[in-house]
């Protein structure tokens, strides 16, 4: 009844992205000071926690404002259905719809890419039992390979296209995140 079936393929696809990439810019950024220095445990509790944090944030972030702005659209939607039919629709099918698909569109939009992040982060987790630190952020760039793939190659099914072909094109901007945080050592 409310096509939300759309609206949480993007959001998931999108804000997956965000996630993945957010996750390789914090985690490479911490790459390049460690293999310049000496890396005890105190700083992966400190990449734990900033990675955590920022899943965190952008998880809340999307909630938040997807949930506002979905019922907000959905709202301006409803009201423009009852001028046409001169009624009120509050507390019928359609205003429960609307709640409904609102708050699933913002836990989608939310989850995602707290997901995604975290996933990336979790080999981290890992040095902890005794996973060297170089070892753990091989995973983790392995991880966000094969999420960042995934998700190119959901788009290429979702588009009836080449799978292969929206893969390759989603990785690029992996790669340019990448060069970008790697120029940080330059600058530092």
């Amino acid at each position: 009844m409310t096509e939300g079936e759309n609206i949480l393929r993007r959001y998931f696809v999108m804000n997956g992205f965000d996630g993945s990439l957010t996750a390789l810019g914090i985690i490479l950024g911490s790459f390049i000071v460690s293999v310049s220095g000496e890396t005890d445990l105190e700083s992966v509790k400190i990449l734990i926690s900033t990675g955590i944090g920022a899943s965190i944030a952008m998880g809340v972030s999307g909630f938040w404002i997807a949930y506002l702005t979905e019922k907000a659209e959905r709202t301006k939607e409803r009201k423009e259905l009852e001028q046409k039919m001169v009624t009120n629709l509050n507390n019928t099918r359609i205003s429960r719809a609307n709640f409904w698909t609102s708050l699933v569109i913002a836990a989608v939009d939310g989850i995602s890419p707290f997901m995604f992040s975290v996933l990336a982060l979790l080999p981290i987790f890992f040095v902890f039992a005794g996973l060297p630190l170089m070892i753990a952020y091989i995973i983790s760039f392995c991880v966000i390979a094969v999420e960042v793939i995934v998700l190119g190659l959901f788009l290429g099914a979702v588009s009836k296209e080449n799978k292969l072909i929206y893969a390759l094109k989603i990785l690029p901007a992996a790669f340019l995140v990448a060069g970008l945080t790697y120029l940080l050592e330059i600058f530092l």
